[in-house]
């Protein structure tokens, strides 16, 4: 493919290089087999690009090598083509401060039995001291991919993002970086480190892209610490949220990490740090909402501030059934049981609440506090809460996302909480305001997952039953 014209961009800026290894990824072919990478070889000292590649840009078994090409082999056989030497002849050629970025961490197993990245880029250890990865190889194909553990233990440096970095102990030694954890929405991570003084300490990362990823990012952090600051028990540290340097629109929230066990927590001790943060917290305004967009999966939560809660949660309600309505369509059925909700139902369950001189306090709420959001700390053995949404509303409002029998805080959880705090009057409309809340839940969930239908119908179930009870 002959000698190319690079770029030159200024030395060390990571951005504009990674921003150039991803305009290679969208080059490649995409296929069900393989992810699309790109990476670009650059002269640390001066900055110069001296070598492109993406997934699959040379033809399969290119001079009887086998396989497919890899993105990182094609910055290598580019080398090899125009100076006509071997692949690992090149480190004759490559300055004495080659840099490689990647998009996606280097591969240590191929499928097809070729060598891999890692060893191509080992046997070039002479001139490539250092390698930025944009992620981790995701499991999808090889499981436990140790590409960076294997580059690290032969003296190249792999670096995490600087923005991440910079949140992390001062002087701190990052000894592992490894995927963790299952999420719908995000890439997990766990980073161990040794600190100044030999100490291990390990975090947690979240990494999303795009503008949506940003304020996803936000909202987790900010929502994390408004926990933190009034029960710092009851969740992990946050730590930071950013963007980072190297991989334009991409975002990140880090926190402490926890090991946890996969119990359920005991009903009085989860109730008892419940509680504690719904009392305790207090609303910077006095009012419903919370002062940043936070996000149940991917999709916002209403939380402009508002004096009532009824009409807070009418806002909400019909939020996510706008949400909801706009991914799976509107019916005659929906439209009207959703005008009995809105006119009927939300005014018969949550107005007695704020009539005849009751108040409801505004509580600070985790949002979508499900059982696989909550676990048991492996080390003190208390209860813990995390991936949270939070605003401050009616404290009952938790509980709505305990009715579905799919979900594991049942009753005697709710039974344990009302040791702590009295069920708010009037009682007898205890049991129709937590299936009001359940349908603000439900009908969030069938919003995010679009092609679920089972979920719609759900929700249909439960506004019929509320009109029918209350409407």
């Amino acid at each position: 493919m002959g000698s190319a014209a690079y770029p030159t961009f200024a030395v060390g800026d990571h951005e504009a290089f990674m921003e150039f290894a991803l305009t290679q990824a969208r080059k490649s072919p995409p296929a069900a087999n393989k992810f699309c990478v790109g990476a670009v070889l650059v002269n640390a000292a001066t900055g110069r690009v001296i070598s492109t590649g993406y997934s699959l840009e040379y033809p399969r078994d290119y001079k009887g090598d086998p396989g497919t090409t890899h993105a990182e082999q094609c910055c290598f056989i580019k080398i090899a083509d125009e100076h006509n030497l071997s692949e690992e002849s090149i480190h004759e050629v490559l300055p004495t401060d080659t840099t490689l970025y990647t998009t996606m961490e280097p591969c240590n197993e191929r499928l097809s039995g070729n060598m891999t990245c890692v060893n191509r880029i080992l046997r070039l250890k002479s001139v490539i001291k250092t390698v930025y990865v944009g992620i981790r190889e995701p499991e999808t194909f090889v499981a436990n991919n140790d590409g960076q553990q294997k580059l690290e233990a032969n003296g190249i440096k792999v670096v995490i993002d600087p923005a991440v970095l910079r949140e992390l102990p001062e002087r701190c030694k990052i000894t592992s970086i490894n995927a963790h954890g299952v999420s719908f929405w995000a890439k997990t991570g766990r980073i161990d480190v040794l600190l100044s003084d030999g100490t291990p300490q390990s975090f947690l990362v979240k990494v999303l892209s795009e503008e949506i990823g940003m304020s996803m990012t936000k909202g987790e952090f900010h929502s994390m610490s408004a926990i933190h600051e009034v029960t710092p028990e009851f969740v992990p540290k946050p730590i930071a949220c950013g963007t980072y340097d190297t991989i334009p629109d991409t975002h990140f929230f880090l926190c402490e990490f926890r090991e946890m066990t996969e119990k359920m927590p005991d009903p009085d001790q989860f109730a008892s740090g419940l509680s504690k943060m719904h009392q305790k917290s207090v609303s910077p305004t006095g009012k419903f909402g919370f002062h940043i967009t936070t996000y149940a999966g991917n999709l916002p939560q209403y939380v402009a501030w508002e004096d009532s809660w009824e009409t807070f949660f009418a806002k909400s309600m019909r939020q996510a059934l706008d949400m909801e309505i706009q991914v799976k369509g509107n019916s005659n059925e929906l439209e009207v049981l959703s005008e009995a909700l809105l006119e009927k139902v939300i005014p018969r369950l949550l107005r007695p609440l704020e009539s005849d001189g009751r108040t409801v306090k505004p509580s600070l709420i985790h949002g979508d506090l499900w059982h696989a959001n909550a676990g048991i700390d492996a080390e003190s053995n208390q209860p813990l809460i995390f991936d949270a949404c939070c605003f401050f509303a009616h404290n009952e409002y938790e509980f709505g996302q305990w009715r579905p029998a799919c979900n594991r805080f049942g009753d005697e959880y709710i039974a344990a909480y009302n040791k702590f705090v009295q069920i708010s009057a009037p009682e007898e409309d205890f049991e129709g305001r937590l299936d009001l809340y359940r349908l603000r839940f439900d009908t969030h969930v069938s919003a995010l997952f679009v092609d679920d239908e089972t979920l719609r119908t759900q929700v249909l179930d439960v506004m019929r039953d509320l009109v029918q009870r209350y409407g």
